[in-house]
């Protein structure tokens, strides 16, 4: 890029002075960016040259020429040199203040290790840093596909209070030290949403399922406000980096909100950020009055929005875990028919009230659900809610591992956003050897199915789920592209038949995506009166191949027309 400020800018003055009345610099624009192959993202207008922006707002989309007006002598005027200019990104489902404080944690970071393995990452960072007396060590981010170890393997490790967390974030296991520290035995209860796994005496194995997991929190390592508040502001400035200008929090509790509020009222909550507050799923009014508490308290600045309500319908569908909800029953590593089908963590009649009084107390609806069985459930609970006229509510559904075809055309008969994590979509230890043998040939060809729903009428939107997987949005769109796994070519690819296309992608991470939120009028293409949040990449994605699309380097984000990363 290059400025080239000199041309235009004398022409304004120009045209100024020939109408002997002056130039109102308040008429004219902050940034004009000419020579771009903008791709606006509007149907009908879907390329255009330049674009103008003053404060917050875009104020011009069109060609060089048009452009001209808008520049006066204070007009920052950019020539892009043909760089590709898009709308900025939008993560429909993540996880940043949790993932943030977790970033200088010692990590596994997903990768797929033997014990032997583990055993060497943890040592070396129990020796650079053990935990106090009384307080658990947290490993984050092991790869839990086929993981099966138990509190006497993870015993060998460590004899100091030990527990390893799934990157799947509803998976942990815990070594007998960390065990006896949680109070966690034989006569423990499962939590109603989760369970403590336990051998055939009754003795708990080490493995913590969902909500099990939580009888470790209390022990854990925990940053102050202070330090969660900048880890977070950290976080968002290398979301900045790869694109994104706009974010749902997808399970927020008040500790979360706090955070974003901190960040709002010292001016650096610099991403547009809509807020899913966890709710229980079970229907009670205590939990319908607290999420209305939540939403009037920490509502109120303008970048932080608290209108959406995310529920949890079933767990993860990976061995040896296996707590997605199936319409048919999981098979055993051998082939056979086994009598686990999973759970819906809340029955039709508590899911269908729930989602309903939400509606009804105008929140939007976030539901997780990765079997076919939560997801049939997730759309049965939101026609319910559409039945009954409760027809401005956004209802969403993130990670539809598995869709049944019968249920394909709901999503755009009942206007259900389809929220995928599409760099799951590729052939690794995850989708492979963990899920495909206990799902069948049949089955597993309905895993992460975007085309068809984008074939039967429905909205796909993008997210990442970070720090499940990276938070780089054109990582996913080139594993949504080709389907493949660039880090194991060696894989081949996983259900090819459901690639989609890039120009699907880019509407997915922006138009669609801002739709899903409630934000179309204000984010999600280059439109005049909306906001200024647009990047500049070095490549046309709409054009490259999945390989040079995952490379893709951003050289500047605007975000509500602040420069935020890179340099104009």
């Amino acid at each position: 890029m290059a400025r080239s400020k000199s041309k235009l800018a004398s022409l304004g003055i120009a045209v100024c002075a020939a109408l002997l009345s002056g130039c109102d610099s308040a008429e004219k624009a902050d940034l004009v960016i000419l020579n771009a192959d903008a791709h606006t993202m509007e149907m009908a207008s879907p390329r255009a040259r330049a674009i103008a922006v003053r404060g917050e707002r875009i104020v011009y989309v069109g060609d060089d020429q048009g452009a001209e007006k808008w520049v006066g002598a204070r007009t920052n005027v950019v020539d892009a040199q043909g760089a590709t200019l898009l709308p900025g990104l939008i993560d429909t489902h993540t996880h940043p203040v949790t993932s943030a404080v977790q970033m200088d944690d010692c990590t596994l970071e997903d990768r797929d290790l033997t014990l032997t393995q583990i055993g060497e990452v943890v040592t070396e960072c129990l020796a650079g840093a053990a935990p106090p007396p009384g307080q658990i060590f947290q490993v984050v981010n092991l790869n839990p596909a086929n993981f099966a170890a138990t509190r006497a393997d993870l015993d060998k490790i460590s004899r100091q209070p030990l527990a390893l967390f799934g990157s799947d974030g509803h998976t942990a296991w815990a070594n007998s030290a960390a065990l006896e520290l949680a109070g966690i035995d034989e006569n423990t209860a499962d939590p109603s949403t989760g369970r403590v796994v336990r051998d055939e005496a009754g003795v708990p194995t080490g493995q913590l399922i969902d909500d099990a997991e939580k009888f470790l929190h209390p022990f854990l390592h925990e940053d102050d406000f202070v330090t969660r508040v900048e880890m977070t502001a950290r976080a968002l400035q290398l979301m900045h980096g790869v694109g994104l200008t706009s974010l749902m929090e997808a399970a927020a509790t008040e500790e979360e909100l706090k955070v974003y509020r901190a960040l709002a009222d010292s001016d650096r909550l610099t991403m547009d950020t809509t807020v899913a507050l966890l709710s229980q799923t079970h229907n009670t009014a205590e939990n319908l009055q607290n999420l209305v508490r939540l939403r009037d308290q920490y509502s109120g600045v303008d970048a932080l929005r608290i209108n959406t309500a995310k529920i949890f319908v079933d767990g993860v569908l990976e061995y040896p875990t296996q707590s997605a909800a199936l319409l048919e029953p999981y098979l055993g590593g051998d082939g056979s028919i086994s009598d686990n089908r999973g759970a819906l963590y809340a029955s039709e009649k508590e899911l269908n009230g729930l989602v309903h009084d939400l509606a009804g107390k105008n929140f939007n609806v976030h539901l997780h659900a990765i079997g076919d069985r939560a997801v049939r459930s997730g759309l049965d609970a939101f026609a319910a809610a559409r039945a009954q006229q409760l027809s401005a509510a956004k209802f969403s559904m993130s990670h539809l591992q598995l869709i049944h075809p019968d249920d394909l055309h709901r999503f755009g008969e009942l206007n259900v956003y389809a929220s995928f994590q599409l760099h799951w979509a590729r052939p690794e230890n995850y989708s492979v050897e963990a899920v495909q043998p206990y799902l069948g040939d049949e089955r597993s060809h309905w895993m992460y199915p975007a085309k068809s729903v984008l074939d039967a009428g429905g909205t796909v939107t993008g997210g990442s789920d970070w720090n499940v997987s990276t938070f780089n949005p054109f990582e996913a769109m080139a594993a949504a592209v080709c389907r493949c796994n660039f880090d194991e070519p060696g894989r081949g690819t996983l259900m090819p038949e459901q690639a989609v296309g890039n120009e699907d992608m880019l509407r997915a991470y922006t138009i669609n995506a801002a739709a899903m939120l409630g934000r179309g009028e204000e984010t999600g293409s280059l439109k005049v009166g909306k906001r200024a949040d647009l990047i500049l990449v070095d490549r046309d994605v709409s054009a490259v191949d999945a390989a040079a699309l995952r490379d893709t380097r951003v050289l500047a984000t605007l975000a509500a027309g602040r420069l935020v990363h890179g340099a104009l």
